[in-house]
């Protein structure tokens, strides 16, 4: 017997009183059926949660890092004077670091706090610059490798001269009693010394200086914040003093 979905259907009921009646029922199909109407949250009936609202103030410190490539015979201090024409300062002042390549005469990294608006005069070629932010949670651990001249300021009449450390032993020394004012705590320390051996304007000059590099603790986030912007130990100008730091 076939039955069309919405015609309707005669349902037998006992009346009560010995004889039945037929009561037409009327069966809609899924697709005629209405459905109920959508509701929709208002103002009143939405709670918020209050971990919805919790915003986690992290320290940090935003810096802009790039690469520049000059003549592979130009020397640091000559790289020096033509990146602080454009930043306005000398590194070390809170503007800008920089580094030599190890692998590639003529080329320096630059760290600053705010992009460069053009290529330093000289310059072959350079990478756009590429913002990078340095969580500083008091906690965190990062490996870590610097370049510093340390040493002790000697007494000068017109100009500061300093006795650069020449071992390592003095160097460790240095980094450990310096610590707590930098805003770390050395977990795992390296150290090796070089010189830095260059001519400028007809003037030879020897850099001593070492090579430090391990893991390290965040214990004051605006003390490391500034040294990470201002650098380290003495002779920035040359290329040195440079907190690098990696997860």
């Amino acid at each position: 017997m076939q039955r069309n979905a919405g015609a309707p259907i005669n349902r037998t009921q006992n009346s009560g009183f010995g004889s039945t009646d037929t009561m037409p029922v009327e069966v809609k199909s899924l697709s005629q059926s209405p459905l109920p109407p959508r509701r929709f949250a208002t103002q009143k009936h939405f709670v918020h949660s209050r971990l919805s609202f919790t915003r986690l103030d992290i320290p940090e410190v935003e810096v802009f890092e790039t690469a520049v490539s000059f003549p592979a015979d130009i020397d640091p201090l000559s790289a020096h004077d033509a990146l602080a024409s454009v930043f306005g300062q000398k590194a070390g002042f809170g503007q800008f670091l920089f580094r030599a390549d190890s692998e590639t005469p003529g080329r320096f990294w630059v760290r600053s706090a705010e992009p460069w608006t053009r290529w330093p005069e000289g310059a072959l070629s350079a990478l756009e610059p590429r913002r990078r932010v340095i969580q500083l949670a008091e906690g965190l651990m990062y490996h870590f490798s610097l370049t510093v001249c340390a040493g002790d300021e000697l007494p000068a009449e017109n100009e500061k001269r300093v006795a650069p450390y020449e071992t390592t032993e003095r160097v460790l020394h240095w980094l450990h009693q310096q610590a707590p004012l930098f805003g770390f705590r050395p977990l795992i320390v390296n150290a090796a010394m070089a010189a830095l051996r260059f001519s400028h304007r007809g003037q030879r000059y020897r850099v001593p200086y070492a090579r430090i590099d391990g893991a390290l603790q965040v214990a004051h986030a605006e003390r490391l914040r500034r040294r990470i912007l201002k650098g380290f130990g003495y002779y920035r100008r040359t290329g040195i003093g440079m907190l690098e730091l990696s997860a």
